[in-house]
């Protein structure tokens, strides 16, 4: 008669303690990665709905007949805009054209806003200073 015999497998093969801790070793730089650049994108994303929302301000200003119309008061207007959301009013260059101009000519406000990248920079700058993404909005209106 013919015998099988079940061989026991060591404590080494069947020993599942660590495996754990060696999955989240792989998956965590993935999550953490994964986590940090949506929250930065949801940042990028707001200022550039800020940075949108001045240019319209500030084209508002510049189309609206009043005696202190002025590319420095819509400058200004747009900067008041800026600050409101707590963003560096040094960082945008603001371009504006056609204030003041006749009635339903084009007004044009131009904004170019630097954003650091600060949560991401140690994920991908490797330690490299400097890196901003510029935000670019405009906004034209007619003069009134």
């Amino acid at each position: 008669m013919l015998r099988l015999r079940w061989w026991r497998t060591g404590p080494v093969l069947r020993d599942e303690r660590g495996q754990a801790a060696v999955e989240l070793a792989l998956i965590l730089p993935v999550a953490l990665l994964l986590v940090v650049g949506s929250l930065e994108f949801a940042r990028v994303w707001n200022v550039y709905q800020v940075v949108t929302d001045a240019a319209r301000e500030g084209a508002r200003k510049a189309v609206v007949a009043s005696p202190a119309r002025s590319a420095d008061s819509v400058r200004a207007v747009v900067r008041s805009a800026l600050a409101r959301a707590s963003l560096d009013t040094t960082q945008a260059q603001i371009t504006v054209s056609g204030v003041g101009d006749a009635t339903g000519t084009p007004a044009r406000v131009e904004i170019r806003y630097s954003y650091p990248l600060k949560m991401l920079k140690p994920l991908m700058g490797w330690g490299s200073e400097g890196k901003t993404l510029t935000l670019a909005a405009s906004c034209v209106m007619r003069n009134e």
